[in-house]
């Protein structure tokens, strides 16, 4: 359906920021409507309403492959486009799982509300874990300790008895 002339799937040829007035889509946060009139559909609303990123690649493109092709593109992934700064991919994603965590949260408030210990748990457990950072670069080398032998320790207490007794 998004295909060019050439039959290879559209990328900036979606999206009205690319002087597109034919484009079904922008990417602004909200549907947009031109000064001549024209309707564009939000990218990134169709996305923030979408179950999953499977589910708006089907909604918006009807195509995976088509999908994965444009989040290819690095001006898709940023938002940077003719000097523009719009929210890309990458803070679409990071407001998905926001809005993930948000709706899970309020399902196990609401469990703890209809007496639900499970459920408290599972926000205790949440608020008390602590997130580990590993450091970064190499991991630092662990150089092993240095033991005295037990064979070089016996070996010395033989010869001092040997010696005290005469032997």
């Amino acid at each position: 359906m998004y295909k060019g002339s050439n039959g290879i799937y559209l990328t900036q040829g979606l999206f009205y920021e690319f002087n597109n007035p034919e484009a079904p889509y922008t990417l602004r946060p909200d549907d947009y409507t031109s000064r001549k009139g024209n309707k564009y559909v939000s990218f990134a609303k169709v996305y923030r309403d979408s179950v999953d990123e499977y589910d708006a690649a089907m909604t918006l493109l009807n195509s995976w492959t088509h999908w994965q092709k444009l989040c290819k593109e690095k001006w898709f992934q940023t938002g940077g486009v003719n000097g523009s700064n719009f929210t890309g991919l990458n803070d679409w994603r990071e407001e998905k799982e926001k809005s993930n965590e948000s709706a899970a949260k309020r399902v196990l408030l609401d469990a703890i509300a209809d007496g639900d210990t499970q459920a408290a748990w599972k926000i205790y457990d949440k608020v008390t874990k602590k997130e580990v950072t590993k450091g970064a670069g190499r991991p630092e080398k662990k150089v092993p300790t240095i033991k005295a032998s037990n064979v070089s320790n016996i070996a010395t207490e033989i010869r001092k008895r040997n010696l005290v007794n005469g032997t």
